[in-house]
């Protein structure tokens, strides 16, 4: 077991006995306001398990209890109520960290993963000639995210604390949201956050053994990002795997090419979307189609195993040779004209697949909802919430059940991954997706964007500043994608 160390814990009985005697003098609001700033200084002190905290000891109650204090003042009651804070701040004092994950870790569906030994060992070697740093880089759908997981709960027991986080919203905002719990919005400040990047240092520099950190999705950085990572690196003593879809051209920092499957890897991945599939001539062809690329070979996997109706050859013929992929490949190459070959490539497939999707009228308002939604891993229960509040969702969806039918049907057929009670819809698919929609989108923009924003708020509430920036961010993204 890993303990952590406790700098305040010397003197914290002191301080505790010092609150007592207040109360037993009848100094009701000195003694509350010792216990607050008691609190606070011992929540600034540990950073990276403020959030163990509230698991182990239930600190939502603290914070209750708190209010009620405030509102009591001095009135009756008062005194009952702070003596029950200072057992919850006896009980904070008595915390060990015990541990490895600082944040919690994605979990990983290793019978649907394809290992990349070749990738895994590359890393290793690597760091084994002194390479802290790694940028996994590549396109949207390479299975970068999948990579880092397999990199993570195949060598954690090398590492004596972990830590992931997704930087969507950039570095700075990651890191302060996987290790803090805020206030309040107001005080989340550039300046405030670069104070709170110390901190974490700080804190970090205090655990023993090595550290792993993974960052994931940091498809914007800058030299201060950069920076940030030799600091966490020559004072912390961690190791870390950045996933982005941006070339990292500097020198101080070493990179993997996370590359397409080759055709066994891709075989690999669509028997295991596919257990009934048998092999078929064809089968190569429509993965080579596709690019061998991760996401694709399972999207079309899982289509087949849904839909009986088509098989490997006719499936292949068609995304090959149809007037309808025809006239996709012109669309794509004229919205998407500056970009690769391989990108037009993908989103002419995806719109093909749409066209023979047959899906139902819940299943499309989902897929509507998610393109408004950014590219990340979103709770079930979350989504749950969000829903409720729209005024005219009821007339789209049989409720909360219908929602959740669709989702899972979704995932069956390759549209949505799930993580255990997460969903994501990934963004190679999603930008397809929102051409094809895009009228029924601007149609229903209002009610849509309202569950976005909803869902921004239940992330305020819970104090997830990194996703509901993101949330607020790609909106305005979506919003003048296709105008």
């Amino acid at each position: 077991m890993i303990a952590n160390p406790n700098p305040v814990k010397k003197d914290i009985s002191r301080k505790i006995s010092r609150i007592k005697t207040l109360f037993l003098r009848k100094k009701i609001a000195q003694g509350i306001e010792v216990v607050e700033q008691l609190c606070r200084d011992y929540f600034e002190v540990h950073v990276g398990v403020a959030q163990a905290f509230r698991s182990a000891f239930q600190a939502h109650r603290y914070e209750h209890t708190l209010g009620r204090i405030n509102d009591y003042e001095l009135e009756k009651g008062s005194y009952e109520i702070a003596w029950k804070v200072l057992d919850f701040v006896e009980k904070l004092s008595q915390y060990h960290h015990t541990s490895p994950y600082l944040t919690p870790i994605p979990p990983l569906d290793i019978d649907q993963a394809v290992l990349r030994k070749r990738d895994l060992l590359h890393v290793k070697a690597l760091q084994k000639k002194g390479v802290p740093i790694i940028f996994l880089q590549g396109n949207s759908g390479m299975g970068k995210t999948t990579l880092c997981k397999l990199y993570v709960y195949t060598y954690i027991a090398e590492y004596a604390y972990v830590a992931w986080i997704s930087s969507g919203a950039g570095l700075v905002d990651a890191l302060v949201a996987g290790f803090f719990d805020e206030d309040n919005q107001q005080q989340y400040t550039k300046e405030y956050k670069s104070v709170k990047f110390e901190r974490i240092v700080k804190f970090l520099e205090q655990l023993d053994g090595k550290k792993l950190l993974i960052v994931d999705g940091l498809d914007a950085y800058d030299s201060v990002d950069l920076a940030m990572f030799k600091t966490l690196y020559e004072t912390a003593n961690f190791d870390i795997l950045v996933s982005t879809t941006k070339a990292y051209t500097g020198e101080y920092f070493q990179t993997i090419d996370v590359a397409y499957f080759d055709e066994e890897q891709s075989s690999e991945l669509f028997f295991k979307e596919h257990l009934s599939a048998k092999e078929d001539q064809f089968l190569p062809k429509l993965l080579g189609l596709v690019g061998n690329q991760p996401l694709m070979s399972r999207l079309v996997a899982r289509i087949l195993h849904q839909h009986n109706q088509w098989n490997v050859k006719d499936l292949y013929k068609f995304m090959r040779h149809s007037p309808l992929a025809n006239t996709n490949w012109q669309i794509a190459d004229h919205l998407l004209e500056d970009r690769p070959q391989d990108d037009k490539a993908l989103f002419t497939h995806v719109l093909t697949l749409l066209n023979i999707g047959d899906l139902s009228e819940n299943e499309k308002w989902v897929l509507e909802q998610f393109v408004l939604l950014p590219p990340f891993e979103i709770e079930w229960i979350d989504l749950k919430k969000a829903l409720k509040l729209p005024a005219g969702l009821g007339k789209m969806l049989i409720g909360n059940r219908g929602f959740l039918e669709a989702l899972e049907s979704l995932t069956k057929k390759g549209w949505l991954t799930r993580d255990k009670t997460t969903y994501k819809f990934h963004g190679v698919l999603q930008e397809a997706t929102h051409y094809f929609f895009r009228f029924k989108i601007e149609q229903r923009w209002d009610v849509l964007a309202q569950v976005a924003v909803n869902l921004q708020k239940i992330y305020l509430e819970q104090k997830r500043f990194s996703e509901a920036h993101q949330i607020d961010r790609y909106l305005k993204i979506v919003m003048i994608r296709y105008e």
